[in-house]
């Protein structure tokens, strides 16, 4: 995002005395400064510089101001075109404005305070609509990177699906292979699964060992005791171990074990069933489970959660996030205007799942994308009520139709006048301690969550704030919270939480909330996201 140091401005005239008075009287301006004297050379400058503004004399020999306009025109659209002359012809300077679409025409002579606040609006012009079109740009990525995660998520949903169907039609043409025992452990009988899955034929391996159709001799079967004892109660126990086959690989088996009589003794039978297929789709569906949940967390990163501004003057920010393991709707957002003034967007979308997660991503564009468009020349903030007012009607009908909802808190920090506006939309309320009296208050807006009603009306509420005050804002995912005899962690308790470790710092504070939170669920994980910011008021020269 450029400012006045990075900008690059042209002056053509063809009266080398004008050219030197601008450039002494702009001496100890930030932005670069070019000269030339005539069409033609500026035309050359912009063919190996690039220039955000040129101011052109109207009438100058060989090429005139309008067709250096008309020219710059076609070169470099982006350039902001002023014209400087002491012309009185009207029709021109009318001509000149149309078909250059000049930004403001300066007659001459120039009082010096006059041309200087010109050129400043035209600095602030171009900085706002370079700034504009860097905020749509960030929206289009953001739009794209939320397309290529849900083409993500439903390429492996799709795989999923195609791999239980393999699986499930694999496990159904199975056949288990079946073992008779004597009671030396020795195999006196073996069914035709048993020659395939292991390998072993019958005529070659008569009277063979069972325990060499086992991996090692530390498994958990004890053929001593399973063979003497084929009728004892733990015969219906299935176990899982590791089998091999003639070549030496090793294979997944469960494994059961019967009785049978013959000649009035008993045999042990086995059952031996190969769950390779199964064993495989545990392992695809951990792989799954890891894929899913590492793409649920960039989607968390890159589209729901924003970086926390670290170069405020006058505040410190820090803010825990701690995901529940499922894609949630809690969102995040920071727009920075300046070091002093930030509007800060908190919220929480009905539900779990992909769903909440591009409702919560989509409400975050919108107000980029409304923020973008409310942005006035003059570099007046937009107020709280219309920016959600635009966004409430853009999306309304949308959230309607899903039957789904979004509470919102939506705050903007003046910390020069040292003061902040919020308008809630049924979002937990914010904690605000006043240091001078050592209270807590809980701020509450009146609005219903965006998405519940068609109609609705916004207004902010604007409160002081002093130093080493603090606002806490938080997800119901900290206050619903519950202990192990299903105590719930509550408001009340955030806020005493608060008070009591006031003059920790923002990030210290933080770190607390999740150690007692912690310390009260008896986890280290949540059913729902857990979000909490802490904004810190710090001294006014605090950088």
């Amino acid at each position: 995002m450029k400012n006045h140091k990075d900008l690059t401005i042209l002056f053509v005239d063809d009266e080398p005395d004008i050219l030197s008075s601008l450039n002494r009287f702009l001496r100890k301006e930030p932005f670069k400064k070019l000269f030339a004297e005539n069409g033609r050379k500026a035309l050359e400058i912009l063919d190996s510089v690039a220039v955000d503004i040129i101011i052109s004399d109207l009438r100058m020999p060989e090429m005139n101001g309008l067709e250096l306009i008309n020219e710059v025109k076609q070169k470099s659209p982006e350039t902001v075109r002023m014209i400087l002359s002491g012309s009185q012809d009207i029709d021109q300077i009318i001509e000149s404005i149309n078909t250059g679409e000049v930004f403001r025409f300066i007659p001459k002579p120039v009082e010096p305070g006059a041309f200087k606040k010109i050129l400043n609006d035209a600095i602030d012009y171009y900085c706002l609509k370079n700034e504009r079109e860097e905020l749509f740009n960030e929206l289009s990525i953001k739009n794209q990177e939320l397309t290529k995660a849900n083409d993500s998520l439903k390429i492996i949903t799709g795989e999923l699906e195609r791999s239980e169907e393999q699986f499930r039609s694999m496990n159904d043409a199975a056949h288990d292979a079946v073992f008779m025992l004597n009671q030396e452990g020795a195999i006196i009988y073996r069914n035709a699964a048993a020659e395939t899955i292991f390998g072993f034929n019958r005529n070659q391996y008569p009277n063979q060992p069972f325990n060499e159709l086992l991996a090692n001799e530390t498994t958990q079967i004890d053929l001593q005791r399973f063979c003497k004892n084929p009728s004892e109660k733990s015969a219906d126990k299935v176990l899982q171990i590791e089998g091999r086959k003639i070549n030496g690989t090793i294979l997944p088996l469960e494994i059961s074990k019967g009785c049978v009589h013959i000649d009035s003794l008993p045999h042990t039978v086995v059952i031996a069933r190969d769950i390779t297929s199964r064993v495989e789709e545990e392992r695809s569906r951990q792989r799954y489970t890891s894929l899913q949940r590492d793409l649920e967390s960039q989607i968390e990163k890159k589209l729901l959660q924003s970086p926390v501004p670290e170069s405020l003057k006058g505040a410190s920010l820090s803010r825990l996030m701690l995901p529940s393991g499922h894609l949630d709707g809690d969102f995040t957002d920071f727009i920075v205007y300046d070091r002093s003034h930030i509007d800060i967007l908190i919220g929480d979308v009905m539900g779990h799942g992909i769903q909440s997660a591009l409702v919560g991503a989509g409400i975050k564009s919108l107000f980029l994308k409304v923020l973008a468009e409310q942005q006035s020349d003059s570099g007046e903030l937009p107020s709280l009520q219309d920016i959600l007012a635009a966004v409430h009607d853009r999306c309304i009908h949308e959230l309607i139709e899903l039957g789904t909802y979004s509470t919102l808190l939506f705050i903007r920090l003046d910390l020069t006048n040292r003061k902040f506006s919020m308008i809630d939309c049924g979002h937990t309320p914010a904690i605000h301690f006043h240091s001078r009296t050592g209270t807590v208050r809980l701020l509450k807006g009146e609005n219903l969550p965006i998405g519940m009603i068609e109609q609705q009306q916004y207004s902010e509420s604007t409160y002081p704030i002093e130093e080493s005050d603090i606002l806490v804002l938080y997800s119901d995912g900290i206050t619903e919270s519950r202990s192990p005899d299903a105590t719930m962690f509550g408001i009340d308790r955030l806020a005493e939480i608060i008070k009591e470790h006031h003059e920790l710092p923002a990030d210290t504070l933080v770190g607390t909330v999740r150690t007692l939170l912690s310390d009260f669920s008896g986890r280290e994980t949540f059913d729902d996201d857990v979000t909490c910011l802490v904004i810190r008021i710090e001294p006014a020269s605090t950088p």
